[in-house]
């Protein structure tokens, strides 16, 4: 079976959370079953750290988008685990690798940078073609592939091999959607049959996840308790009517850990290494922990936290879950390792300086004071509100620290609960509790202090540390699930006939004018705008000119890295203005606009701590309105 990984993050070279952890393992182990698999991910500006490992294998592949050429060149490295797992970039400077930003930085729109997905899609689709990987599954994952699955059965139904291959998608995380307007998918040039409610429309707006979720072959999520939640409202996220039409196809599957990363037998990172048979060195990790905190040693629980400090991961109750245990129980000491909203870490901080003695809070990212944490503590906090699946509770019983987690999604289906029956089957691998609440998560932590104390803590770590969460178990479940949709796909795939028709018709294409060629001769420094559509304003330059050169000579090379280039496009009637942060590498630029409105548009120079400088302007024609027949299709 030929299995091609659409995904937007893969460990090593781009990871923002547990999805870059699955796109890096899950192909390495279902190759070691005997698949043949390939992944696609965009080459972003991050990944040119590992560009001496990567070879250029094409130098131009044709993709249109926008109504125009957005060729794109593709790049060849492998995963770090796997020489046979290759993984092709999807390289265009103007799409991936205008900001360090994965997603960009706002929410629900993605700032600036969201479209790029759109773009992505069709471009790994046209990966399979230049490569001549034919797969028989395309696996998607979330939001930023979702669109594959659309694209698969409009523009490419025709084709000859692509139209036979089945899609699986996986669902890491629903609340994140790729949401977008209309205007953005009509001005991309995704097939108008598609931007209508049922297809990729949700209420109005357009939502790629959605649009993946009905017209896949297969339907996964991280967790089988997860796959029941978000058919429930409380997790569903506005979506779970959408998922119900499809729960037939839906599949939970735990992921699985980089048990060779993560393995407290060969870890160099903690102060000595330890198993379940030979466990003696998890003490000195615990007197290590509290040494690098700065905590004496009261023989009480210690208690660990490693997590990004959101809403989502629960920590915000360590607050007022902990202040009454702590007095109580002056002996127990608590470490929290992360970074997050500025609400939870001021919180944390605040009970730091409350508790001295007792609570350190560390505030950042630290892969390797991760492994201290993880191995130095006696249970691991993991109160979740929702947490699809979840990797530290993982990491946690391999390191013999059983977590405290709520009962939710990936964490009740791998913690086993130190109730009496297992606690008296020897079975017990953590605590659970019901409510996303202070009183409950305190009632647990005062759990595992009893259980502390009457020493009952050592089984459960020796019992956590025997489980199996490697990837070959779960590599052997998404095998299965590859087949079905394979099995659903030669049957013709009935289930899509509810969300789109029967038709011989090639797709349709929105209305969008000519991309304008600027001319060869053009000077080196220029600016140039010209409407792309009623709703995209199209812009490009060339910074290359003698001034240019002049003003780049006057600024120390080492804040050379620190220039940014500010699009600024203003609008005619009221001077109002929007700013665009274009990187320091773009060169060109869509830039959403207003039908019918005119706008100058300005190319800035930002150097911290300086004004603006202006470089270039220029006066484009005002956008034209929207044409009578898409307005009457908007």
């Amino acid at each position: 079976m030929r299995v091609l990984h659409i995904t937007s993050e893969a460990v090593p070279f781009a990871k923002t959370g547990g999805l870059g952890d699955v796109g890096g393992a899950l192909p390495v182990a279902t190759a070691e079953l005997g698949m043949t698999t390939a992944v696609v991910l965009p080459y972003y500006s991050k990944v040119r750290k590992h560009a001496a490992s990567l070879m250029r294998v094409l130098g131009s592949v044709e993709c249109p988008y926008a109504g125009g050429s957005r060729p794109f060149s593709l790049w060849q490295g492998f995963l770090s685990k796997s020489p046979r797992v290759p993984i092709w970039f999807v390289r265009n400077e103007g799409v991936f690798e205008t900001s360090d930003d994965l997603y960009g930085t706002e929410p629900g729109s993605y700032g600036d940078g969201h479209t790029r997905f759109l773009y992505f899609a069709e471009a790994a689709i046209r990966v399979a073609k230049a490569t001549g990987f034919r797969p028989d599954v395309f696996h998607l994952h979330d939001w930023q592939a979702s669109l594959v699955a659309p694209l698969l059965r409009t523009r490419w139904k025709h084709d000859a091999d692509l139209s036979k291959a089945a899609t699986l998608l996986t669902i890491h995380n629903l609340a994140y959607q790729g949401d977008f307007s209309v205007d953005d998918l009509r001005a991309a040039g995704i097939p108008q049959e598609l931007l209508r409610e049922g297809r990729l429309l949700v209420n109005g707006r357009g939502n790629l996840l959605a649009g993946g979720i009905r017209m896949v072959d297969g339907l996964t999520t991280v967790s089988r308790t997860y796959a029941r939640e978000i058919l429930r409202a409380e997790f569903g996220n506005g979506l779970e009517g959408v998922i119900a039409t499809r729960e037939g196809l839906l599949d939970g599957i735990v992921n699985g850990l980089d048990v060779d990363a993560w393995n407290p037998q060969t870890d160099r990172k903690i102060a000595a290494r330890y198993s379940a048979e030979a466990p003696e060195g998890k003490v000195a990790c615990r007197s290590a922990l509290l040494a690098a905190y700065g905590l004496k040693d009261r023989g009480g629980p210690v208690f660990g936290a490693v997590a990004r400090l959101v809403a989502q991961k629960g920590l915000d109750l360590l607050s007022t879950s902990l202040p009454a245990v702590l007095r109580e129980r002056p002996d127990v000491r608590v470490v929290v390792l992360g970074t997050g909203d500025r609400s939870v870490e001021r919180a944390l901080l605040a009970l730091a300086r409350t508790f001295p003695d007792n609570v350190a809070v560390d505030l950042r990212f630290d892969d390797g004071r991760a492994h201290v944490v993880e191995a130095g503590a006696d249970f691991f906090l993991m109160p979740s509100r929702f947490e699809p699946c979840g990797l530290n509770q993982l990491i946690s019983m391999r390191y013999g620290t059983p977590p405290i987690v709520r009962a939710t999604g990936g964490l009740v289906d791998t913690v086993i609960d130190a109730n009496a029956e297992h606690l008296g089957d020897g079975t017990a691998t953590g605590i659970l509790f019901r409510d996303a609440t202070a009183a409950a998560l305190e009632a647990a932590i005062r759990r595992a202090i009893d259980l502390h104390d009457r020493g009952l803590h050592v089984a459960m770590s020796l019992e956590g540390m025997r489980g199996d969460w490697s990837w070959t178990r779960s590599a052997r479940d998404y095998a299965s699930a590859y087949a079905r949709a394979r099995e659903r796909r030669a049957g013709g795939s009935l289930h899509l006939a509810d969300v789109l028709p029967t038709t011989s018709e090639e797709p349709t294409t929105p209305w969008l004018p000519p991309l304008v060629e600027i001319p060869d001769h053009h000077p080196r420094d220029v600016l140039w705008a010209v409407p792309r559509d009623p709703w995209t304003l199209y812009a490009c330059w060339e910074l290359g000119g003698d001034a240019s050169r002049r003003r780049l000579a006057a600024i120390d090379p080492s804040r050379r890295d620190d220039i940014r280039y500010i699009l600024r496009l203003i609008e005619r009637a009221t001077r109002t203005f929007h700013d665009i942060d274009v990187g320091g590498l773009a060169k060109e630029w869509m830039a959403d606009v207003e039908p019918g409105r005119g706008y100058d548009v300005e190319l800035l120079m930002r150097l911290p701590g300086e004004s603006d400088r202006l470089l270039l302007a220029w006066a484009p024609p005002d956008q034209p309105p929207v044409p009578p027949s898409e307005a009457a299709i908007a």
